[in-house]
């Protein structure tokens, strides 16, 4: 059981990227609930990685969280959910 814990936590071994980070953070999310808005994975990891002291870049994470959610939601390329716009 142990092991299988270890697999979800943040800090069992280092990060390599930023979207490493990302990607772990929002997995996390994931479990948690997996049908949410678009926003709300967005503020929520977000949240996780400046707990953690890492500073990333709002428009990384929006791209980012986008990327790995485009496959799972239909989320519209242009303002990825957000309703926004364009976010470069």
């Amino acid at each position: 059981m142990a092991k299988e814990k270890m697999k979800y936590q943040h800090h069992a071994k280092p990060y390599v990227s930023n979207q490493q980070i990302i990607h772990k953070c929002l997995l996390t999310y994931q479990e948690i609930s997996s049908n949410m808005p678009f926003n709300w994975y967005v503020e929520r990891v977000e949240g996780s990685i400046n707990r953690k002291g890492v500073i990333i870049e709002r428009n990384e994470i929006i791209n980012t969280v986008y990327y790995f959610l485009k496959f799972d939601y239909d989320l519209c390329p242009h303002c990825k959910g957000t309703g926004k716009g364009e976010n470069k």
